[in-house]
């Protein structure tokens, strides 16, 4: 049986909180004891940094953790509400700090700690991949509270945004993200996760949709491409049918079927074959 937890992701004062903003908060999704593999996930909702969508966040926690992979689920702050790009990281790597905390209680090994974004979360997750987060000079000041050499030790991509630049970039999720700066090409450029794949990067998975007229397929495939230009391992599906937003694609229309779920869970568990 999944256990759940929920609570708020700052103790004391939040740091770049405008006034009136939301405060973040964390739903963790626990898996029973005989069937936890000690494989944890940060979940960052898609929502384009305006909100955030439950098929890509609650719905991704409650399924995994059926299979003994404990999720934590980060509603981070939002570019709507007023926060920017260095709020919103900064709430992610909050979201390690809990991890560490917690890990015996939560079933996680801090080894086996991977992210898991879609679309805007997917633009959160590369973020964290490639070190784009824990290099944000704005977080430097609190590197008392934050472990900014922390990187996942897997990523897991969904109809992911990973350019913020033309012709690639989602306009809105840039907007939300970059703020006033939002039309800077250096700062487009900073944080593309595109633009700064290194070799000793996180394995990944990936996936998108042809069909997807929301987020383009492009931005999957040139990661990929630069993924593996770096000999990064990484697995990547790229299906011809399906819209974009599809959470956990089950009991889709027109007998369209996708099986991404099943085969994250099988890349993700692949390293303990390979263990033995």
């Amino acid at each position: 049986m999944v256990r759940t937890t929920r609570l708020e992701l700052y103790n004391s004062e939040i740091p770049f909180l405008p006034e009136g903003a939301r405060a973040p908060t964390l739903e963790v999704f626990i898996p029973s004891a005989d069937k936890a593999t000690g494989y944890g996930m940060l979940a960052f909702p898609g929502g384009s940094y305006s909100f955030l969508s439950p098929k890509s966040g609650v719905d991704y926690g409650a399924w995994f953790a059926e299979r003994g992979i404990t999720v934590v689920v980060v509603n981070f702050r939002l570019g709507s509400e007023g926060a920017n790009g260095q709020a919103i990281c900064c709430d992610a790597l909050t979201t390690m700090q809990h991890v560490k905390e917690n890990a015996s209680d939560w079933c996680i090994d801090l080894d086996r700690t991977g992210v898991i974004g879609t679309s805007a979360g997917g633009h959160l997750a590369g973020c964290l991949a490639t070190g784009i987060a824990q290099t944000m000079p704005e977080l430097s000041e609190l590197s008392g509270m934050l472990d900014l050499k922390w990187r996942p030790s897997f990523a897991v991509y969904c109809y992911s945004v990973l350019s913020l630049m033309e012709p690639l970039a989602h306009n809105e999720t840039r907007a939300n993200f970059l703020g006033p700066k939002a039309l800077s090409t250096s700062h487009q450029y900073a944080y593309s996760p595109i633009k700064h794949v290194m070799p000793d990067q996180c394995r990944s998975f990936i996936w998108h949709t042809i069909e997807d007229t929301e987020v383009a397929a492009s931005n999957s495939t040139e990661y990929a491409a630069q993924l593996q230009a770096n000999g990064v391992p990484l697995e990547f599906h790229l299906y011809q049918k399906g819209p974009h937003a599809l959470g956990l694609a089950k009991n889709l229309k027109n007998d369209v079927t996708l099986c991404w779920r099943h085969d994250c869970l099988r890349w993700i568990l692949e390293s303990e074959v390979e263990e033995v």
